[in-house]
């Protein structure tokens, strides 16, 4: 059996990865470890991250499903490359101040093929609902609020 190189330019995985608790806690302090890498499994991914990757707690922070993952992550990683950190068997990890790390979430968020902007039918049946429901409410108020001459004149000699 030969060795065939792997196409990373398929469907599949982007994942952002955060190492728990890498930099600590101490004041002043607001890195965060986190990895972009792509995986056609994040589950699997993650039960050999182990075996691979600093000895950590792993916290899946965000996995998107894209049409290439090689290109996906390849943008990604040149965009954070300034943030890249060095390891031996690594190259995918980043130290990410708080503004990058929502830059890389929001990058998530735009290149996830997933998102759904189609707006549900129970949404658009409760809006309609909804609508009626205001709208009956406005006729039975104008109704009560408006009356004729003739009931006006009515309601005055009573009061008299």
């Amino acid at each position: 059996m030969t060795w065939q190189q792997r196409n990373d330019n398929v469907p599949g995985w982007i994942y952002l990865l955060e190492a728990e608790g890498y930099h600590g806690y101490i004041p002043g302090v607001y890195l965060r470890r986190c990895k972009i890498g792509l995986t056609r499994s994040v589950e699997n991914r993650l039960d050999t991250l182990h075996s691979s990757q600093p000895c950590c707690n792993y916290k899946v922070v965000r996995a998107i499903y894209v049409a290439d993952m090689a290109a996906i992550e390849d943008t990604l990683h040149k965009q954070f490359k300034h943030r890249n950190v060095k390891l031996i068997k690594s190259r995918e990890w980043h130290d990410l101040y708080p503004h990058q790390y929502a830059m890389v979430l929001w990058m998530f968020s735009r290149y996830d093929s997933k998102r759904n902007y189609s707006i549900s039918p129970r949404v658009i049946a409760g809006g309609l609902v909804a609508l009626l429901g205001v709208g009956l409410l406005i006729g039975y108020t104008a109704r009560e609020s408006t009356t004729t001459p003739i009931q006006q004149g009515i309601e005055r000699s009573k009061h008299h």
